[in-house]
């Protein structure tokens, strides 16, 4: 009978625990949403880009600091030729899911590497969002040093 009821036990903790977690975004939203981002900033549709951000985002540098940085990066690398998917990983941690996606972007200029960072926090309705943006490439370490 004690056997019983652990069981019971464990089975209701399961059961409430994958309650807790609510709605989390399939790959194919994250994917979509991390795509329409890299695609808007690139292409200097910054107020597009930043309506796909979350708070988070705006913490590392506020709103006019991403277009100032952007346009740097725009400058020095020039149009964009070709944007690849190069990774992308989805990781669940206790505080939520977490979205990683590795773009390589090919510049008139040269090459860009791009990570997109989202997090769909447990507990949380909040549409999923980018939380997290940073730009990789051996021609921008003077612009990422100012930035």
């Amino acid at each position: 009978m004690e056997k019983f009821f652990k069981s019971l036990s464990v089975l209701a903790l399961t059961f409430s625990l994958i309650a807790c977690q609510g709605e989390v975004p399939s790959n194919e939203e994250a994917n979509a949403l991390a795509l329409k981002f890299v695609n808007a900033v690139n292409e200097g549709k910054y107020t597009d880009a930043f309506a796909l951000a979350g708070q988070d985002y705006f913490n590392a540098r506020p709103q006019e600091r991403w277009e100032e940085y952007y346009a740097a990066i725009q400058e020095a690398m020039g149009p964009v030729i070709s944007v690849k998917l190069a990774r992308k990983l989805t990781d669940n941690r206790l505080s939520g899911r977490f979205y990683i996606y590795q773009f390589s972007i090919k510049h008139e200029n040269g090459f860009t590497k791009e990570m997109v960072t989202m997090i769909q926090r447990i507990n949380n309705d909040d549409p999923l969002r980018i939380n997290a943006h940073k730009i990789d490439s051996s021609k921008l370490l003077k612009i990422n040093e100012m930035y």
